[in-house]
């Protein structure tokens, strides 16, 4: 594993201000195609997206109808200012991005299935870069032997109550079940340590965004499905969050304000 800095000093297409210079550390190692194949895709204050599509994978996708959602893998970033949390916390977390990417392309019409085949599709998850700060919540922070567990988005809330999410990556690879060729990545890198040499300012981030985050993304994918097997004329806008929300791919929450 490597964790390689990502300079950022100009902005491609932000949708909010982005710092004059910036650096995001990104663990590489999950993915199977490396950081220098991928493209900026969007930058904002405290974020960026990196993708890599494969040549004509956006033509080919439409011969899936079937999805594979491995079971998502936790990093917890090496110089994080804390590195511990409670295995109910990585089995929440994990469950809540599974639970949010299956929902989506179940919601139209997809499959979600267990083993391989032409028509099935294979996408790995991991959150990475986690870099962690805990509050100091003593004796208040005890889980009782035998005490029945939170779970889902509960559980996850619950800790991130008591410990502060400062950086973290989503990354994601699609990939063909059979023959395993990649057919697209992203990472999506979001939050921010303080970092006075480069003038990064932090950037804290909380439940409601990762969920929001993991819906999104969710949306996307199941738009681009959708896409595969329309004509150009209706296609949708996938990137789009109000192009997603028009055609019923996503629901925004009430706290949640256009950039």
């Amino acid at each position: 594993m490597r964790t390689i800095t990502i300079l950022v000093s100009a902005v491609l297409c932000a949708p909010v201000a982005f710092a004059a210079e910036g650096t995001f550390p990104v663990e590489e190692g999950f993915l199977s195609v490396g950081l220098d194949q991928m493209q900026r895709e969007r930058e904002e204050e405290g974020g960026i997206d990196l993708i890599y599509v494969a040549p004509g994978a956006l033509e080919r996708i439409a011969k899936y109808d079937k999805f594979m959602i491995d079971q998502p893998e936790i990093w917890i970033d090496a110089d994080s200012d804390y590195r511990g949390t409670k295995p109910d916390n990585i089995k929440a977390i994990a469950d809540l991005m599974r639970a949010n990417l299956t929902e989506k392309v179940i919601n139209r019409g997809y499959e979600v299935v267990d083993e391989p085949g032409p028509d099935v599709m294979y996408m790995r998850v991991a959150l990475t870069d986690l870099y962690l700060k805990k509050e100091k919540r003593g004796v208040w922070a005890y889980t009782p032997a035998g005490a029945v567990v939170q779970v889902g988005a509960d559980q996850v809330r619950n800790m991130m109550s008591k410990v502060d999410i400062i950086e973290m990556a989503i990354q994601m690879e699609w990939q063909d079940s059979v023959t395993e060729e990649v057919l697209g990545a992203i990472i999506i890198k979001r939050g921010a340590r303080k970092d006075k040499a480069t003038g990064q300012k932090l950037t804290r981030y909380d439940f409601d965004h990762l969920r929001l985050e993991m819906q999104y993304y969710g949306a996307r994918m199941a738009c681009r499905l959708d896409n595969a097997r329309l004509p150009d004329a209706m296609e949708v806008d996938c990137e789009e969050i109000d192009a997603l929300v028009d055609a019923g791919y996503l629901v925004l929450p009430d706290w949640y304000e256009p950039q």
